[in-house]
């Protein structure tokens, strides 16, 4: 490996193949304004969610300099209806909202080896509920992050600190009678990476605080969605070259969790990864391992897999598919098995027009006692379609008309658990422009 890669973290490198920085940062900021395209949990071995290579990238060169800073700046209005807030079986209660929204993506190259990167989005959302009630809520998008690297010798370090307040009860899939999540996530870390020529060796810790307070459309604390935690984590690994375009290795963590609505936990997880581009069409992520669990009820012994393969067919279509299984938190320590399917697709219908559609399915099993329960509720099934037109008229505007549909069952059909079960219905418009 040259001497110049003990600057290149994987992630760095997946980023790289993908070529065209603009259209990364054009992306990057529609997922901070959009943090509802998101469905996942915390993985009890990570901080952050299986990795998912980002298919719908556009260039729409709106990036410009304010004196040593690149910046993104992107604004959004939007309104969108939702025929069933509460997530409840019965007694539905619709919410018409509007929301303004801000994306920031502002990067500081201070030399080749350190580099200051400062990414924000946010939105404020003024929520009509069907039963008359008004409120006002506040969203920070889920990659939210500070993120500092820089170099000692041959020592890379990097300093981050990822933050997000998130409402969408969806992205729980043990949520329900929850309108608006108030899930606060704060994680701040370091990661030392150090060249050996022949591989790439790093060690990695940080430290998560949570906390969860559940709400349904009356303004009534869901004790079931409501709970906090804290996750300290530690682990090294090793990368190798395979080839230019591909990277494997071999990764640890050891998690020590602490915390409301379950026991402690404590887990050990181990497993290679690798992840690259085939040829010039097709790119994939995969990661498995196993996964040792310390806690109240017992958890068995399981394993970790995440996997994710984007297609480009042409130049108009791309297709991607990602699955997972893991071990995740839910509310406080409280776990649940997670299996989480994905099949999305894009095809551009004209040059300012595209069309994006994904249907998921995301399966599994409450494995510990939630607060009130004497027993684990069971396992669940959220079945989901999210599909989304896209008009960009001119290089900075954009316009998206996106339909979320999601159904969740739990337990058996018209048992203890029914009223856990929902159907909820999401249309949504907003406009955007890239500063």
């Amino acid at each position: 490996m040259p001497r110049e890669s003990h600057a290149i973290s994987t992630i760095e490198i997946i980023c790289r193949i993908f070529r065209g920085s603009r259209a990364t940062l054009w992306w990057v900021t529609l997922c901070l304004i959009f943090p509802g395209w998101l469905h996942a949990q915390e993985p009890i071995r990570s901080s952050a969610p299986p990795p998912l290579i980002q298919a719908y990238r556009r260039s729409p060169d709106a990036f410009f300099y304010f004196g040593p800073f690149q910046e993104v700046i992107i604004g959004s209005v939007s309104t969108q209806y939702t025929d069933n807030v509460n997530l409840t079986p019965t007694d539905k209660i619709s919410n018409l909202s509007f929301s303004l929204g801000l994306g920031m993506d502002t990067t500081w190259v201070i030399s080749h080896l350190n580099q200051l990167t400062f990414r924000f989005g946010g939105a404020l959302t003024e929520n009509f509920y069907g039963n008359g009630r008004n409120q006002l809520t506040f969203s920070i998008a889920p990659n939210s992050t500070i993120d500092f690297k820089f170099v000692v010798s041959d020592v890379q370090i990097r300093l981050f600190d990822n933050f997000s307040y998130t409402q969408n009860p969806t992205t729980n899939p043990n949520a329900s009678n929850t309108a608006n999540l108030n899930n606060l996530t704060n994680t701040i870390g370091v990661v030392v990476e150090k060249d050996l020529n022949i591989a790439l060796v790093s060690l990695a810790a940080d430290y998560t605080y949570n906390n969860q307070s559940g709400q349904n459309s009356q303004g009534q604390t869901n004790q079931g969605t409501t709970g906090s935690r804290e996750s300290f984590r530690v682990g090294p690994s090793l990368t190798f070259r395979m080839t230019p375009e591909i990277l494997y290795g071999v990764n640890a963590t050891a998690t020590r969790s602490t915390g409301e609505n379950a026991a402690n936990v404590n887990n050990l997880n181990f497993g290679p990864f690798m992840n690259g581009k085939l040829g010039k069409f097709l790119e994939f992520e995969l990661a498995l391992g196993g996964t040792l669990v310390s806690t109240k009820p017992p958890v068995d012994p399981t394993y970790y897999f995440a996997g994710s393969l984007r297609y480009q067919v042409n130049r108009r279509w791309q297709i991607l598919l990602s699955g997972s299984h893991d071990l995740v938190f839910t509310t406080g320590t409280a776990l649940t098995e997670q299996n989480l399917i994905r099949l999305g697709t894009q095809l551009g219908l004209t040059r300012a027009i595209s069309f994006e559609v994904s249907p998921f399915v995301n399966f599994g099993n409450v494995e510990t006692t939630t607060v009130g329960s004497g027993t684990p509720t069971g396992p669940y099934t959220q079945l989901g379609l999210e599909a989304g037109l896209t008009w960009r008229p001119r290089k900075r505007w954009s316009t998206e008309l996106t339909y979320d549909y999601i159904r969740r069952e739990s337990g058996s059909s018209g048992g203890v658990n029914a009223s856990d079960n929902y159907i909820q219905n999401t249309l949504s418009l907003s406009v955007n422009y890239a500063f």
